[in-house]
């Protein structure tokens, strides 16, 4: 029971160091996932467009009229923002606890390998990065075409499209790249303060 309780409390700050860089990759990848994913996803709220009329030689088109206003809004935050934090979490717990399993901890000593710790922080940092390129690819963010019928809201008659984007493609390099710099942003904190992953037999 003794040696269980050292060895948890050795475990510690090792869980604590990934789990935080879990989080703020987190936050970052929720960032980067609605303002810098590109996305033609559009889901139409309120009043719905009629189907197209049958097509008639020589015509190309039709208009469709609506008495009432419209604007784009922006993708939500939730749910998206829990999976991100679930994954985010998930994965730290997962990598300190094969670091945990295979001997490793973190600890202020001067003759460890100094080189683990940013190898494994920027490796955690860069696949996270790449996975959220990954996921805008496969669900990108959905933005929303509101029409509403007369007459308006009197608190909000004007609503304002609150979309924001930042072009940062390639992202599968740019989100893999913030990714790497996080990873060794922390790894340097640590660093400074001599911190080192050492391996016990």
């Amino acid at each position: 029971m003794r040696l269980t309780t050292l060895r948890d409390r050795v475990a510690e700050p090792l869980f604590a160091v990934f789990i935080a860089t879990g989080l703020l990759l987190s936050y970052l990848g929720v960032l980067a996932w609605r303002f810098a994913t590109p996305s033609m996803r559009t889901e139409h709220i309120g009043i719905q467009p009629p189907p197209p009329p049958p097509a008639e030689d020589g015509k190309t088109g039709y208009m469709w009229v609506v008495e009432g206003y419209s604007y784009v809004d922006a993708p939500h935050w939730f749910p998206a923002t829990a999976w991100f934090l679930i994954v985010g979490t998930a994965v730290a717990i997962a990598v300190s606890a094969i670091l945990n399993a295979t001997g490793w901890h973190l600890s202020r000593d001067a003759g460890g390998r100094r080189f683990v710790l940013p190898l494994a922080l920027s490796i955690f940092g860069a696949a996270y990065g790449l996975a959220v390129a990954v996921v805008g690819r496969i669900w990108p963010p959905t933005f929303y075409s509101v029409v509403l019928p007369e007459p308006r809201d009197p608190q909000k008659p004007y609503p304002e499209s609150t979309i924001i984007h930042f072009d940062l493609e390639p992202n599968l390099i740019t989100f893999t790249a913030t990714g790497l710099a996080v990873g060794l942003l922390a790894a340097a904190l640590l660093y400074v303060r001599n911190y080192s992953l050492t391996r016990t037999n």
